[in-house]
């Protein structure tokens, strides 16, 4: 995969010298706000909690007259944390898909999660792969498991060939996100990340169908990561399931939404094994779009821990803000 990745690298360099470019660079910055109150009775967050989660982006575009698109792409928390800047990356897109470099969720992440996981806006309340609004189903449990973490890598996507694609991605070190990230040369630490995928999505009237695998193996940890992802739509309604080995361990879970206008019900059920922990998550919310970016979300989530004997129930009303 390294000498695909390489070669990949190669070609892409031999187009930016194809033609000069009289173009401009389009920049601008978007973000979101997520802003709620919530309660839960979990034991180490008992009570009424206020939230307040945001980000700014810094985005630049170029696209160039031999064809060539240029993007680049910086992320900001709107918190003082040791992760301050979050994802961040450049890209080049052309006839030959996009090659990617920065820190980002790996390729199998970004392609699959979508299309197996149902989503509450920001994930900020969810069965799967969500901040944990509970205690017990933040433990043991994240669907696509060190793959959401922004590792300096690369990046590469074929051209979409009538609703297909394929993916690949390289990490040498899995501890560059968080503080530890760097912009100095990354180089193999004992725990390289490798990525390669495939996906379909596609649209027939009123029926829509995703299908999606991956795999992931990271140096000096023990099995593999195999990713499975569908889901279908019809009319407003979409059914999603996804199915993963995780190192040992598995995690699957199954969701369903129903959107008419500014109005969308949605929630599922998610289940973990890591062999250590073992514990089941089931959430639903309905959002309401009140204006362009603006949408008002209440929903609530239980977990069970089996391996703590530890059960919480929380619930969140919070307005999400895109800009």
């Amino acid at each position: 995969m390294k000498k695909v990745l390489l070669a990949t690298s190669a070609l892409v360099a031999a187009g930016f010298v194809t033609s000069a470019s009289a173009a401009e660079w389009e920049t601008g910055v978007s973000g979101y706000y997520f802003l709620g109150v919530g309660v839960t009775d979990s034991g180490a967050q008992d009570g009424i909690g206020v939230l307040r989660d945001g980000e700014f982006h810094v985005n630049g575009r170029l696209t160039a007259d031999n064809g060539l698109t240029f993007r680049a792409r910086i992320e900001v928390e709107a918190f003082t944390s040791g992760d301050q800047i979050d994802e961040n990356w450049g890209s080049v897109s052309g006839s030959f898909g996009t090659l990617m470099i920065g820190s980002n969720d790996t390729v199998v992440y970004e392609n699959l999660s979508g299309i197996g996981i149902i989503y509450a806006p920001g994930a900020r309340i969810g069965y799967a792969d969500s901040f944990a609004l509970t205690t017990a189903a933040g433990v043991g449990f994240s669907p696509f498991p060190g793959t959401a973490s922004d590792q300096i890598g690369l990046h590469y996507t074929t051209p979409d060939f009538m609703g297909f694609k394929a993916f690949a991605g390289y990490h040498p070190s899995n501890a560059t996100d968080g503080a530890a990230d760097t912009n100095n040369p990354v180089f193999d630490n004992g725990g390289e990340i490798w990525n390669v995928g495939a996906s379909y999505t596609g649209d027939f009237g009123d029926f829509s169908l995703g299908l999606g695998a991956g795999y992931t193996d990271i140096e000096g940890v023990a099995g593999e990561q195999i990713s499975f992802a569908a889901n279908v739509g019809f009319q407003g309604f979409t059914l999603a399931g996804f199915y993963e080995d995780d190192f040992g361990g598995d995690e699957f879970g199954i969701g369903a939404q129903y959107a008419t206008g500014p109005w969308t019900v949605g929630g599922g059920w998610g289940h973990g094994d890591s062999g250590a922990t073992n514990n089941d998550v089931v959430a639903g919310w309905v959002t309401y779009t009140a204006a362009p970016g603006v949408l008002f979300t209440a929903g609530l989530e239980y977990a069970d821990d089996d391996t703590t004997n530890n059960s919480d129930f929380g619930g969140l009303a919070f307005m999400t803000l895109r800009f």
